[in-house]
């Protein structure tokens, strides 16, 4: 940051030079100040890769936490797929349900998620999961 405020500066000041009658600035002087903004444009491009360098190690960084956290996330939804009550079989000559939400229960039990059902049945996420809440709900007498 401070190098931007020092290469606005400089080039402020070679800007103002500029504008001066050509006799009131010394060839000297103004070579100075050329020098002076190429020092401060090289420092600029120094302070600028430092901070992409900075932000690309911030960038791995995070890369890396979402990874884990997704491989986390898969690892609990494999338990929790796990240790679900799979639904209980029909009893023999029993009328199978809607034939809807046994595809949906279907989908489910082959591991597929919510909202990959909804896709492949046409239905919004939130029918997939009152649907899904449906299975554990006991049955009625």
């Amino acid at each position: 940051m401070i190098a931007f405020i020092l290469a606005a500066v400089g080039v402020s000041t070679f800007l103002a030079l500029q504008r001066r009658a050509p006799a009131a600035v010394a060839p000297d002087a103004s070579e100075e100040v050329r020098r002076e903004l190429a020092r401060l444009v090289e420092e600029l491009k120094g302070a600028v890769r430092q901070q992409v360098d900075r932000l690309d190690r911030e960038v791995r960084r995070v890369q890396e936490a979402v990874a884990e956290a997704e491989r986390a996330r898969a690892a609990l939804e494999d338990e929790r797929t796990r240790s679900e009550p799979k639904p209980a079989a029909k009893a023999a000559g029993e009328k199978p349900g809607n034939p809807l939400h046994a595809r949906v229960f279907e989908l489910r039990d082959a591991g597929k998620e919510p909202a990959d059902i909804g896709v492949e049945t046409g239905l919004e996420v939130g029918e997939v999961e009152l649907i899904l809440g449906l299975r554990r709900m006991p049955p009625r007498a």
